[in-house]
């Protein structure tokens, strides 16, 4: 996908609003989930809104003609993806049934949750207990979480499956495999094999990754801060993240991982970091999906059979970030029943398959069983989804927390050094941020 991974939010004001009757929502949910193996469509009527994406070229190119025949009338809604979690917000909330399903970015689904505006999917008949289902893209469907801290007033509800997936994305890296030869296994290698291949004269960096400040050098950060072990938060909401590990995380990133990288890298992005790759001066770049992709277009990269796809490297795990298009049906939708018809029907083994075969990442193992998918990522996919990767934390103020951290981690970056020092800095930013939103109470 070429989204950049933003969380912009709604404010918290206006999500506590609209949840604001959904404080005794333990009381009264089904306990078990009906389990469905939908065979064939019902069909009918469904309005999609979605945000402008080309992740989601090929589910409009194969999957929706594919639902016609199934028996689907399909309206398709676009609009940018700076805009959609306003608008999809105020249409559940106003009820204005403007849509049948929304494609959400998933670290929206805490707001939506919170709000209490979306339809339980587990209550019209998808099981989200299904074996089929890859665990860490489900689990993002339910509100509030089955695992982790919950936000205030949602300790004790019992979760529902309120979204399910809809088009997987992950990060994996992407190498030089005339430098490495093979995916390097960690992060110390990643940086040894690359000064030898900057020694041999084939790259100039060893790596190269997105520094500026927000959102950009947090999902850099974020498969080294896992691999070396941290966590964000306890389940109490405690800040986590400067922990050792964190720590040592953080002095890796801003110190050795910017001695052997570009100049400038504080102010680099996606542009920046995805020219590094297809240019050949970079030995290998962690990126989501949709980047990685072009790898394979000659027509954009100078260096075509020489970049690889793996995953990412290790500290003591190998674990990346997952962010996927997430999909719910609002309680407002005017074509209720024909909307989770069609996710039955959508996440069948059936059609997954046939998103694999159209070169999307599948949301079901069923999925990635097909013999010829679409890319050459997508089995590489599902390694890294075995190995390990996990979604941002599932709380509605996830954009600040990422924003406080972002701004402490660009700072230690244009020093060279003192990752350590700003995660302190940004923990008590962070801890004090959550005190005033009620966290502790």
């Amino acid at each position: 996908m070429t989204r950049i991974k933003q969380t912009r939010g709604v404010s918290r004001r206006k999500v506590l609003k609209g949840g604001a009757a959904t404080l005794a929502v333990g009381s009264g949910l089904m306990t078990s989930l009906v389990k469905t193996t939908p065979a064939r469509a019902a069909g009918g009527k469904v309005i999609i809104g979605a945000f402008a994406d080309g992740g989601l070229t090929p589910f409009k190119q194969k999957i929706i003609p594919l639902a016609k025949t199934a028996g689907f009338d399909i309206t398709f809604l676009e609009d940018e993806y700076g805009v959609t979690l306003e608008k999809f917000f105020t249409d559940a909330q106003n009820k204005a049934g403007q849509y049948d399903l929304y494609l959400l970015d998933d670290p929206w689904v805490p707001q939506f949750g919170a709000a209490d505006v979306l339809e339980d999917l587990g209550a019209g008949g998808i099981d989200g207990n299904s074996k089929d289902w890859i665990g860490s893209m489900i689990d993002m469907g339910f509100w509030p979480p089955r695992q982790g801290p919950r936000v205030k007033g949602f300790e004790s509800a019992e979760p529902k499956l309120i979204c399910v997936p809809f088009v997987g994305d992950l990060q994996t890296m992407t190498y030089r495999n005339d430098v490495y030869g093979e995916a390097p296994a960690t992060w110390d290698e990643v940086i040894a094999k690359g000064k030898e291949g900057v020694a041999a004269g084939k790259i100039k960096y060893p790596v190269v990754f997105r520094g500026v400040s927000g959102n950009p050098i947090v999902t850099s950060w974020y498969p080294v801060f896992l691999s070396y072990g941290g966590d964000f938060f306890d389940d109490k909401w405690n800040v986590t993240f400067n922990s050792e590990a964190g720590k040592a995380s953080a002095d890796f990133f801003v110190g050795t991982m910017k001695a052997n990288t570009a100049p400038g890298v504080v102010e680099f992005d996606s542009d920046q970091e995805g020219a590094a790759i297809l240019g050949g001066d970079a030995g290998c770049i962690i990126q989501y999906t949709g980047n990685a992709l072009k790898a394979d277009d000659p027509t954009q990269t100078k260096v075509a059979g020489k970049l690889d796809f793996g995953v990412v490297p290790k500290q003591v795990k190998a674990i990346s970030q997952m962010g996927i298009f997430i999909s719910g049906v609002p309680k407002s939708a005017p074509n209720k029943q024909n909307a989770i018809d069609f996710l039955k029907w959508y996440t069948s083994p059936e059609v997954q398959g046939k998103l694999a075969e159209a070169g999307s990442v599948p949301v079901t193992r069923s999925g990635f069983g097909v013999s010829d998918p679409g890319n050459r990522l997508i089995p590489v996919c599902l390694k890294q989804l075995d190995a390990g990767c996990l979604p941002r934390p599932r709380t509605p103020d996830w954009a600040k927390v990422e924003e406080l951290l972002g701004i402490e981690l660009n700072k230690a970056l244009q020093a060279g050094s003192g990752g350590g020092q700003a995660l302190d800095n940004a923990a008590k930013q962070v801890t004090d941020y959550l005190t005033q939103a009620g966290y502790y109470k």
